[in-house]
């Protein structure tokens, strides 16, 4: 893992870091000395298991709260920047396709559902944390879906949907924030060995996905990490408004 040295010291909050993509972000930052706000909602186990090895490297706090719900995403940059002393990166990581249903059938409850955990939760989390990024002249680092660029699987168009819509706010947050030179940019993750596709994906379509996949594997949380790193570095200060596929070459565009 590369070492950036202008991010030691660097205030960041992950959100969603109990598991997976969020908790690999959560310890590659802690192993660059930043101070991390490891976040969870419903799997505390997971949260103290990703503060444990963050605070074997650095040092770190733990935080909870339901990233759909206004109040409790205020509370949380409150007490984030209370322990922390600011807000240097905001990785926008918490998010979920809930369960496979087609449109045909979804109810507008479970659609609304999908939104709020993968929209309004970055919404919320960017909006309450721009004064301190202001002060800071941080950065945001969003995570998509590949599934955005072509609809997503069986039962998953609703997520597919949001995470496009996250896309397209990342641009809409780059031009705005630009004035105060906070960057702003979006990963996109495709088929990466987590629990998200333990669950979500059976072991038949995840080897089909590897044996597809230009490179020959399916990606690994650590994969992801490893480009928030870079993004969130002085070696990405002109970046910005920009999506970063890590997906082995699944899906590639002009």
């Amino acid at each position: 893992m590369a070492q950036y040295e202008d991010l030691k010291g660097k205030r960041v909050l992950v959100t969603g870091s109990s598991s997976g993509i969020g908790q690999a972000a959560a310890i590659a930052f802690a192993r660059q000395g930043c101070f991390v706000g490891v976040h969870y909602f419903q799997t505390l186990q997971g949260g103290q298991e990703t503060l444990r090895q963050v605070k074997a490297l650095s040092d770190g706090c733990l935080l909870c709260a339901d990233m759909r719900q206004e109040s409790q995403v205020s509370k949380l940059i409150e007490d984030f920047t209370a322990a922390a002393g600011g807000l240097d990166v905001l990785i926008n990581n918490a998010g979920t396709m809930i369960a496979r249903q087609s449109i045909e059938t979804m109810t507008l409850a479970f659609y609304e559902d999908v939104f709020a955990t993968n929209c309004r939760s970055v919404f919320l989390a960017t909006r309450q944390g721009l004064p301190h990024l202001k002060q800071s002249k941080g950065c945001i680092v969003n995570v998509g879906s590949v599934a955005a660029h072509h609809g997503g699987g069986g039962g998953s168009g609703i997520y597919a949907a949001a995470k496009a819509a996250v896309h397209a706010m990342t641009i809409a947050m780059a031009r705005e924030f630009a004035p105060y030179r906070i960057r702003v940019n979006t990963v996109i993750p495709g088929l990466i060995e987590t629990r998200f596709h333990e669950r979500f994906s059976t072991p038949e379509r995840r080897r089909k996905s590897a044996q597809e996949t230009p490179l020959g594997r399916n990606g690994t949380a650590e994969d992801v990490a490893n480009v928030m790193l870079f993004l969130a570095s002085r070696e990405a200060d002109f970046i910005t408004g920009e999506y970063v596929a890590v997906n082995g070459g699944a899906y590639m565009r002009a």
